[in-house]
């Protein structure tokens, strides 16, 4: 299995129909800053009151949730992994993709997180490759925090062969 996509991702999809059971394709790591936190939950700048207090933005609030401290959305992260997805499919991400993921531990801020996906399945079909992948943001430490599923279909790099 290979750690890292030896293709480049340009957007356009290619990559993704020749990828193979098994490879992993990493993302860019993103530390999540208190400056990131604030402006992905804290709401509009300019709002009086800029940030809105909540679990994202202000320590009583995310004690009174049982934290410790503040947290990142965890949409944030599931960003990254849609910033991998549309790099590693193109547009046809937003024709045909689709994304099941479940969270599963809080991100403080400060920490490192990279986005990643693994090849599971590849479906060949005359027009089209379908891909299927596991997803996953994982932390400095390699702890999941995102895990779920990716599948795409992208033009057969082949189909004008046939």
């Amino acid at each position: 299995m290979k750690e890292r996509l030896t293709r480049p991702l340009d957007g356009t999809g290619a990559a993704a129909a020749a990828l193979q059971i098994g490879e992993t394709v990493a993302g860019r790591e993103l530390k999540l800053t208190l400056a990131r936190v604030l402006a992905f939950s804290g709401g509009a700048f300019d709002e009086p009151g800029w940030p809105h207090p909540n679990l994202h933005t202000n320590i009583d609030k995310a004690r009174e949730a049982g934290l410790d401290n503040i947290i990142a959305s965890g949409t944030q992260s599931e960003g990254l992994l849609i910033s991998l997805l549309i790099a590693t499919f193109g547009r046809e991400w937003q024709r045909s993709g689709t994304l099941d993921v479940r969270f599963l531990k809080p991100v403080s801020v400060g920490t490192v997180v990279r986005p990643m996906l693994r090849c599971t399945a590849r479906d060949v079909a005359p027009d089209s490759v379908h891909v299927s992948m596991q997803c996953w943001c994982q932390t400095e430490l390699g702890e999941r925090v995102i895990d779920g599923t990716a599948q795409c279909a992208v033009p057969n790099a082949d189909r004008d062969l046939a």
